[in-house]
C-alpha cells in the first residue's frame, strides 16, 4: 500500500513573511470533507452566512442555472435538438418558472470544499444526481442507476484502486464508499494516480476522496487512513456494511484477511491486477459461494498466513507469483521482475493500464450490484495479444514459455 511520509521536516519555518502568509491557510483547512448546507432547511441561511464569515477569501461558484438548464435539456428531447435560440428562449422561461418567487440562490444546496477554499452552488441531490448520470441512459436504467448509488464498497488500497473508486464514482456506482489506504503520494506515484504534484505528501485515500466528493458532493465517505491489520472486519461493518470489497493492496496478509472476513460475510471481492499492458480481473463471489477457497484455492493453505505472516520479501514473492501466475504476464514483465532489488526497487506498473483497471474494475462491480450473471474466476483482457501481431506467432509463444519457466525456477531458488 505505499509507504508514509518519508521528510517529517517543514521547510515553512525558514519561510519569508510574503510566503507565510499564503501558507497559513492551507494548514487551516484541512477538513477532507465538505459542509453542504441544504437551502431548503430551517436555518440554511444563517448557516450559508456563518459559513461565509468564518472563511474570509473563498471562491464562490455559482452555475446552479447552468446545472439546471441542461438537466431542463436533457429531459426535453425536442428542445435537445432545437436551434440555440429557441433553447436559450424556453429554458428561460422554465428557469423563471423553477424559481418561482424565489431568489436563486436560496434553492438547491451550497457545498463548501475546504481543501480549496471554495463555495459552489449545487442542485438538490435528487435533481444533481438524475443531471449526473442522466448520460449513462438507457444502458444503465432509472431503477438500476437507483440500485448502484446504493451498492456500498470498500476500497483497498488507494494506488491502482484509486482508478477503481475513481470509476466507479464517476459511473455513479457506490454513494457510499470506504476508502483504505495509510500511505501517502509520492512523486512516483503520478505516473498512475489521477492527481498533480500538489498531492504529494498527502494522503491517497484523502486525496481520491476529496475528488470524488468533488465529482458528487452528496456522497459518504468513511477513510481508514490508519493502520488496519486487525481491523478489516470493522472496515467492512462500520459505520456501515457494504456489499463489495475491492482488493488492490500489496500486502499479502491483509489480502487474506480481506478474503476471510468478506467470506464470513458473504460480500464478493473482486481484484485487478496490471501486467503491463494486460489487466488480470479476478472475482470472488463469496455471496454465492460462501465456502470456496480463496484465491481460486490456487495457493493451498494460505490462510496459515492470518496467524503466521511472511518472514521476508522472498516469501512474500514466492506467494505473489502463485496468486498471480508468470504466464499471465509478458516477456518484458517477466523480465522485469528478475531486475527488482538490482536496476528496479520494484514491479513497473503503467497509468494506461492502470486506468483500464478502473473500468474493468467499475464493470465487474456495476454486474454484481444489478444481478448479472458474473461468475468467480480468473479474466486476463491483453492488449498485447489482440492487438500486437507479434504477440500472436509462434516464435512469441516459445520465448513467454521459455522466461515463464526461468521465472518459476527464480521464484522456487529463493
Amino acid at each position: 500500500m505505499g509507504h508514509k511520509k518519508l521528510v517529517l521536516s517543514d521547510a515553512s519555518s525558514g519561510y519569508p513573511s510574503f510566503l507565510k502568509k499564503v501558507s497559513k491557510p492551507a494548514k487551516e483547512k484541512s477538513s477532507n470533507e465538505p459542509v453542504l448546507i441544504k437551502m431548503d432547511g430551517a436555518k440554511a441561511k444563517d448557516q450559508l452566512e456563518r459559513l461565509v464569515k468564518a472563511n474570509p477569501g473563498l471562491q464562490l461558484v455559482d452555475n446552479y442555472a447552468e446545472q439546471y438548464a441542461e438537466l431542463l435539456l436533457s429531459k426535453h428531447a425536442h428542445l435537445y435538438s432545437a436551434n440555440y435560440d429557441v433553447q436559450v428562449a424556453s429554458i428561460a422561461k422554465m428557469l423563471e418558472e423553477h424559481y418561482g418567487k424565489k431568489p436563486a440562490w436560496q434553492l438547491g444546496s451550497w457545498v463548501y470544499f475546504p481543501w480549496k477554499n471554495q463555495l459552489v452552488h449545487v442542485l438538490t441531490q435528487h435533481d444533481f444526481e438524475d443531471l449526473r448520470t442522466i448520460r449513462n441512459r438507457d444502458l444503465i436504467t432509472k431503477d438500476e442507476q437507483r440500485k448502484l448509488f446504493d451498492f456500498k464498497a470498500a476500497s483497498f488500497g488507494m494506488s491502482v484502486g484509486s482508478a477503481g473508486a475513481l470509476a466507479m464514482a464517476i459511473s455513479g456506482i457506490s454513494r457510499q464508499v470506504k476508502l483504505v489506504d495509510g500511505a501517502v503520494i509520492s512523486g512516483s506515484n503520478l505516473n498512475r494516480i489521477l492527481t498533480g504534484v500538489s498531492s504529494v505528501g498527502q494522503g491517497k485515500a484523502t486525496v481520491i476522496g476529496q475528488q470524488i466528493y468533488e465529482m458528487n458532493p452528496y456522497s459518504q465517505i468513511a477513510y481508514f487512513d490508519k493502520a488496519i491489520s486487525g481491523n478489516v472486519g470493522e472496515i467492512l461493518d462500520k459505520p456501515w456494511a457494504v456489499d463489495i470489497a475491492v482488493d488492490e493492496i500489496d500486502d499479502i496478509e491483509m489480502k487474506v484477511r480481506i478474503r476471510y472476513e468478506a467470506r464470513q460475510r458473504k460480500i464478493p471481492v473482486i481484484m485487478a491486477t496490471e501486467l503491463g499492458d494486460t489487466v488480470m480481473l479476478d472475482v470472488e463471489r463469496f455471496d454465492q459461494e460462501p465456502n470456496r477457497p480463496l484465491f481460486h484455492d490456487m495457493v493451498p493453505g494460505v490462510e496459515k498466513l492470518l496467524d503466521q505472516p511472511l518472514e521476508n520479501y522472498r516469501e512474500w514473492t514466492k506467494h505473489a507469483m502463485r496468486i498471480i501466475d508468470p504466464s499471465n504476464m509478458t516477456v518484458k514483465m517477466q523480465k522485469s521482475l528478475l531486475k527488482i532489488g538490482t536496476t528496479i526497487v520494484t514491479h513497473p506498473q503503467l497509468g494506461s493500464t492502470v486506468m483500464m483497471t478502473g473500468g474493468v474494475l467499475a464493470f465487474a462491480a456495476k454486474n454484481i450490484a444489478l444481478g448479472q450473471p458474473i461468475k468467480s474466476g480468473r479474466y486476463v483482457i491483453s492488449l498485447e495479444k489482440e492487438l500486437l501481431s507479434d504477440h500472436q506467432s509462434r516464435r512469441y509463444r516459445r520465448t513467454h514459455k521459455k522466461h515463464t519457466k526461468v521465472l518459476h525456477r527464480a521464484v522456487n531458488s529463493m
